[in-house]
C-alpha cells in the first residue's frame, strides 16, 4: 500500500473512532425562560468546553415548535426547552418527553444529559419516570424540590380567596396574584409528599437507571438549601427510588442560576465520560 493511501486509511480509522457528541437538554424553572441559562452565565461557560447552541424547543398548545440555531451540527449540543410552568406537573412532563422523543429523531446516535434547574427538574424526573429514559445518559437537577417545599402552601394559602375577595386582590396586586392562582395546580403539585399526593407518588416509582446528580445550595453558614427548597428536598438521595444512587453536588449560595452551575456541570460531564454510555431501555 503506498503511503498517502496508508495515511488516508488511518485518518478514517480515527475519524470513525473518534467519541460521538453529547445532547444537553436544559429544562428552566418556574417563571423563568431560555434566556435565563444564557442570561445566568451557564451557556457562556459550556460554549468555553465546546457546547453549541443547538435548539430552542417551544412548548405550545398544538404541540413542540423546533427552532433550530446556529450549533446544530457541533459535536455537543445545547437544547433549550421552553414550558409553561403554571400549569400541572403532568402536563408540563408530557412537554419533555415530546422534547426528548424529538431529540431521539433529530439525533438519533447521540446520548442525552437532561438538566433542570429548581422545578424543571422535578419536571423532568417525572418525564423520565412516565416516559423511560432511552438515550438518556443522566439526570442533573440544581436546587430541586424534589420532596417539595412549604412555600407551595403559602401560595395556595395566599390565593384561596372567594370570589369577591379575590377581585379586589387582583385589583390591588395585579399580575403577581393572577400569576399564583393560575399556579395553583402546580402547587398542589409540589406539595410535601404524603400518600396521596404526586411527590409521593413520583418518588415511590422505579426509576430508570441512568446516573443522577442533584447540585444543592448551602447558605454561608453551610446549612444545606435555600430560602426556596430546603436542603434535604433539593438532595435526590432523599427520594426513597433513588436513594445512594444520586450524587451530590454542593455549590451556590442562592436558587438562582450562576456561572458556577456552568462549571459543575462541566465536571458532572467530564466525571460522566469516564462511565459507561447510556444503557437502552
Amino acid at each position: 500500500m503506498k503511503r498517502w493511501q496508508l495515511t488516508l486509511a488511518v485518518l478514517l480509522w480515527l475519524l470513525s473512532t473518534t467519541a460521538r457528541g453529547d445532547v444537553m437538554l436544559l429544562v428552566h424553572g418556574y417563571l423563568a425562560n431560555v434566556a435565563t441559562w444564557q442570561q445566568s452565565g451557564v451557556v457562556p461557560v459550556l460554549q468555553q468546553f465546546g457546547w453549541r447552541p443547538a435548539a430552542v424547543l417551544l412548548g405550545a398548545p398544538q404541540g413542540l415548535i423546533p427552532v433550530p440555531l446556529t450549533g446544530a451540527e457541533a459535536e455537543d449540543k445545547l437544547v433549550f426547552l421552553q414550558l409553561d410552568t403554571r400549569a400541572p406537573l403532568i402536563a408540563q412532563s408530557n412537554v419533555v418527553i415530546a422534547a426528548l422523543r424529538w431529540i431521539q429523531d433529530r439525533y438519533p446516535d447521540e446520548d442525552i444529559i437532561l438538566v433542570g434547574h429548581s422545578l424543571g427538574g422535578v419536571v423532568a424526573r417525572l418525564a423520565l419516570v412516565r416516559g423511560g429514559a432511552h438515550r438518556v445518559w443522566a439526570l442533573v437537577t440544581i436546587a430541586s424540590p424534589h420532596l417539595g417545599t412549604g412555600l407551595a402552601y403559602e401560595g395556595l394559602e395566599a390565593t384561596d380567596d372567594p370570589w369577591f375577595l379575590r377581585m379586589i386582590k387582583e385589583f390591588f396586586k395585579g399580575k403577581e396574584y393572577r400569576v399564583v392562582r393560575q399556579s395553583r395546580w402546580m402547587l398542589r403539585d409540589i406539595l410535601p409528599p404524603v400518600p396521596g399526593r404526586l411527590l409521593y407518588w413520583l418518588n415511590t416509582r422505579r426509576h430508570p437507571d441512568i446516573a443522577y446528580y442533584s447540585v444543592v445550595r448551602t447558605a454561608p453558614n453551610g446549612i444545606l438549601g435555600d430560602p426556596v427548597v430546603p436542603g434535604f428536598s433539593q438532595d435526590m438521595a432523599n427520594v426513597p427510588a433513588i436513594g445512594e444512587r444520586s450524587k451530590r453536588v454542593v455549590q451556590g449560595f442562592t436558587h438562582f442560576l450562576n456561572l458556577l452551575d456552568g462549571y459543575a456541570l462541566v465536571n458532572i460531564v467530564d466525571e460522566l465520560r469516564k462511565r459507561p454510555k447510556a444503557p437502552e431501555e
